[in-house]
């Protein structure tokens, strides 16, 4: 049976054409609190850009967000965090005031850009989201970062990023830099841990590769038909897109709605 389902945000709940989220898939959400299935947000997302989105408005039981780095309760406030060690933070800074590519530090309660180029501008308007605040870093604890880079340019940082670290792709132009231990499983652990849940009762459903860990990991993981072709090939069942009642159809093939 299952006892909860963790949701990614951009490409997955909101359909960025509609710059919403599917009507259909708000009343699949409702329906499922009222049946007592436990609903959670599982996001690259920093809470204050949640805030922001078409999802502020739906009540979730708890929030995943900069990849399992940071968990939120059902009233966004703050339960869990891990944040990068010093040492890492260190050689991330350095990479961040080199300036070869655009990168986001992400704080617990603010993150900002080193510089901001065309590439930066492209992916933020995709995802309907304003540019990051350029700014410089001030000693404060980072939990993730972002770089606006290429699967090429993946290839050679690689190399450059600290040891201990990972890419989570959300993009084909932008990547999350997390703990290698880290992702979206680690804050899934949390939740299940707080509501005796277990392994073989969630579900999931995501698009990106920064998803294909939950995906795995869950029970059931399903993939939006606009996922990445990564992210199908793990997937238990591969759904319609998102603004094509994807979320809807996938709950109703398992019998869920």
């Amino acid at each position: 049976m299952i006892k909860a389902i963790f949701f990614d945000v951009d490409g997955t709940l909101i359909a960025h054409q509609l710059s919403d989220v599917p009507k259909s898939t708000r009343n699949s959400l409702n329906r499922l609190r009222e049946k007592g299935i436990k609903i959670f947000i599982s996001s690259g997302r920093h809470k204050n850009e949640l805030l922001e989105l078409p999802v502020k408005d739906i009540m979730f039981d708890g929030y995943i967000t900069l990849n399992g780095h940071v968990c939120l309760n059902e009233n966004k406030e703050y339960v869990y965090g891990n944040p990068f060690p010093k040492e890492i933070q260190e050689e991330l800074i350095k990479i961040f005031s080199n300036k070869e590519f655009p990168m986001v530090l992400v704080e617990n309660e603010k993150f900002y850009i080193n510089f901001c180029d065309e590439r930066v501008s492209y992916v933020q308007k995709q995802i309907n989201t304003p540019l990051p605040l350029v700014d410089i870093y001030r000693e404060k604890e980072i939990f993730q970062a972002t770089m606006f880079i290429d699967k090429e340019e993946e290839k050679k940082m690689k190399h450059e990023i600290p040891k201990g670290c990972k890419f989570a792709r959300w993009n084909p132009y932008g990547v999350d830099i997390i703990s290698e231990q880290g992702g979206k499983v680690e804050g899934m652990k949390y939740f299940l841990n707080k509501f005796n849940i277990k392994q073989d009762e969630i579900m999931s459903f995501g698009d990106g590769e920064n998803d294909i860990d939950m995906l795995k990991f869950s029970k059931i993981g399903v993939a939006m038909g606009n996922a990445f072709d990564e992210v199908k090939e793990i997937s238990d069942y591969i759904t319609d897109d998102v603004d094509q009642d994807g979320i809807l159809h996938a709950l109703q093939h398992f019998g869920l709605l």
